[in-house]
């Protein structure tokens, strides 16, 4: 091969890598939020009279690099997935204050590294049925239309195989 080929190959390759990292870079910077759920989270007090039971904790990271304020916390039922990917949900709640113990105001502006807890209270005679594995909680953010959404997982029937309670 010619000097020239082996220089037009290099500098083939150096091209494409730039493009790769410049797109890395690109897509790092951008806001990306990671939801957590504590589906039977427990508030505990001074006191027990100050204990509050039956909530869903949610938890909010900004990983990305840009700034958002976060608008609501919803709770949606799905009856299929194509109702979850386009974002139709049969049923829809929004929580107007998911604030629990000094945390979860809204609006909140999300910096880039920081993290927001909320929480919905357990509410039967609104939702009996929270907990049968067709609802997701959520936040809507104003950098984008659609919510970012974490399903709630039916609770567990039974303990794993070989585990041991405590005596009471």
């Amino acid at each position: 091969m010619k000097p020239e080929n082996w220089i037009a190959i290099y500098a083939a390759i150096v091209g494409t890598a730039a493009l790769i990292l410049n797109f890395r870079a690109w897509f790092e910077k951008r806001v990306r939020l990671n939801l957590y759920l504590i589906a039977d989270a427990v508030l505990i007090g001074d006191n027990q009279e100050e204990d509050e039971k039956g909530l869903m904790a949610v938890t909010v990271i900004n990983r990305g690099g840009q700034t958002t304020t976060l608008t609501h916390l919803v709770v949606l039922r799905f009856d299929n997935r194509w109702k979850r990917w386009r974002v139709r949900p049969s049923k829809s709640y929004f929580i107007p204050n998911p604030r629990v113990g000094g945390t979860g105001t809204i609006p909140f502006e999300l910096e880039p590294g920081k993290k927001w807890m909320g929480a919905a209270r357990s509410r039967p005679d609104v939702v009996t049925d929270v907990r049968d594995g067709s609802y997701y909680i959520g936040v809507y953010a104003t950098h984008r239309d659609r919510p970012y959404l974490i399903h709630i997982p039916k609770p567990r029937s039974k303990l794993p195989s070989g585990t041991k309670t405590l005596p009471q």
